[in-house]
């Protein structure tokens, strides 16, 4: 398990993180929308319905645009953790 400052000292861990959560929550409403904008329910969806077609016409922009985003984050992290000398893994001695 990783100690506290071990994340805190590599500033991308928290970015990616932070990224990645985003992703997470963007594409959950944008495969929830796709209920609410069924005929059905189109009298009953008032405000979410409004979201819905916001995220029907946006959403997969906004979700290319957060995963070019974590892309060079993650690079970032591991060259940031490789310049400094911190291996991800325990090296194993050789024979």
């Amino acid at each position: 398990m990783a100690r506290k400052s071990d994340v805190l000292a590599n500033p991308f861990h928290l970015a990616l993180l932070g990224l990645g959560g985003l992703f997470l929550l963007t594409s959950l409403a944008y495969l929830a929308s796709g209920s609410v904008l069924e005929p059905a329910r189109a009298e009953t969806a008032g405000a979410s319905r409004e979201a819905a077609l916001w995220l029907d016409r946006h959403g997969p922009g906004l979700l290319a645009v957060e995963l070019i985003l974590m892309l060079p984050a993650a690079a970032l992290l591991v060259a940031f953790d490789r310049r400094n000398g911190r291996p991800r893994r325990p090296r194993r001695p050789r024979r």
